[in-house]
Parts: C-alpha cells; structure tokens; sequence
C-alpha cells in the first residue's frame, strides 16, 4: 500500500462520516421543522464539524507527521476541483511510495 492509498483511504472515513453527519442533520431538521433545533440536530452538527476539524487536522504524512488533510480531501474532488498532488509539501516525500 502506497501512502496515497493509505491517506486517501484514511480522508474518505471520515468524508464518509461527515457526509452521513450531514444528512443526518437535515432528516433532523425536516422532522423537527415545526419544534425548531432539536438535540438530535445539534448532535448531527457537532458530528458534521468534528469531521470537519478531523479532516483538516488528523490526515498527516506518516513520514514527517505534516498536516497534509485538505490537500488529500482535494484529490478525492470531483472533476475539475481535483488536484493532483505527488510530494508532501513538509518533507517532500513522494506519495506514490510505499508506506
């Protein structure tokens, strides 16, 4: 397993969470629209943005410990909002090595 496969790896867990978090706010949201922000709602916010922070923060190199997180959530983008990036920006470490 390469790096990247290993941080790609790592960022889609907890793009996945913060995914199921999100829709989990809105089915919350729709079902306590007459009551207003319910408990549920404000669990399924914290969760959203707990990965959020997770992703920005707890993705990094394993070879330098590099907060790389929002570099490899770009690589999982869409389209044209995909980056392609070959070395840790810290140490320069070539992704496509094995970790």
């Amino acid at each position: 397993m390469t790096i990247r496969e290993a941080l790609q790896a790592k960022s889609r867990r907890i793009l996945a969470f913060g995914l199921a978090a999100w829709l989990a706010l809105v089915v919350s949201l729709v079902l306590a629209a007459p009551r207003g922000l319910t408990v549920p709602a404000l669990v399924c916010l914290l969760c959203f943005f707990a990965a959020a922070l997770a992703q920005s923060f707890f993705v990094r190199c394993p070879r330098c410990r590099g907060n790389v997180g929002l570099l490899v959530a770009q690589t999982l983008a869409p389209g044209r909002l995909r980056t392609h990036v070959r070395r840790c920006p810290f140490c320069g470490v070539s992704f496509d090595e094995h970790a």
